[in-house]
């Protein structure tokens, strides 16, 4: 220290204390810098890391939604034939009693009265247009232009004949 003392002044030493105390401020303030510089690149891997897995819960929750879209498809396409195959059921078995009802109108205005009505016949003309519409292409034509070549008589006058008809077979 004696030869430190002699060699320099005291001012020579204070700067050099100084220096060393900016040398050593300016090699914390770079490690500082250094520090957050390499944590900012490990960050934005970090980021990309994040988005990418971000991006696949995405997808995973997609194609959760897509099978379970596909799935209420398929019920929906099961049920929808169920539901036709009812109508048919249904379309069928009223076809079945229109064709009923109109052999029984046949026999009853041509075998047992020989005359019809205008009402009748618009009825029984109604429920044989939701049979073709239904479908149905038999004998019941046939039955029909038979109702419709029949001679046409008054309602007033059919409904009497039905009621006397009615009391001489009790």
């Amino acid at each position: 220290m004696e030869e430190l003392l002699a060699k320099y002044t005291a001012t020579e030493i204070i700067v050099f204390i100084v220096l060393l105390a900016i040398a050593v401020k300016e090699v914390v303030t770079f490690i500082d810098w250094a520090h957050n510089r390499l944590k900012g690149a490990f960050k934005k891997e970090n980021e990309h890391e994040d988005i990418k897995q971000q991006l696949n819960d995405v997808y995973k929750y997609l194609e959760h939604l897509n099978t379970h879209f596909t799935t209420m498809i398929e019920e929906n396409r099961v049920q929808s034939n169920k539901m036709q195959e009812t109508i048919d059921i249904l379309l069928a078995s009223d076809k079945d009693d229109i064709k009923a009802w109109i052999t029984q109108q046949h026999h009853y205005f041509c075998y047992e009265l020989g005359y019809i009505d205008d009402f009748s016949l618009d009825c029984i003309e109604k429920r044989y247009a939701h049979y073709k519409d239904e479908g149905g292409n038999s004998f019941i034509a046939a039955l029909m232009a038979e109702i419709r070549a029949l001679p046409k008589k008054g309602s007033q006058l059919v409904y009497q004949n039905e009621e006397t008809h009615t009391d001489t077979k009790n």
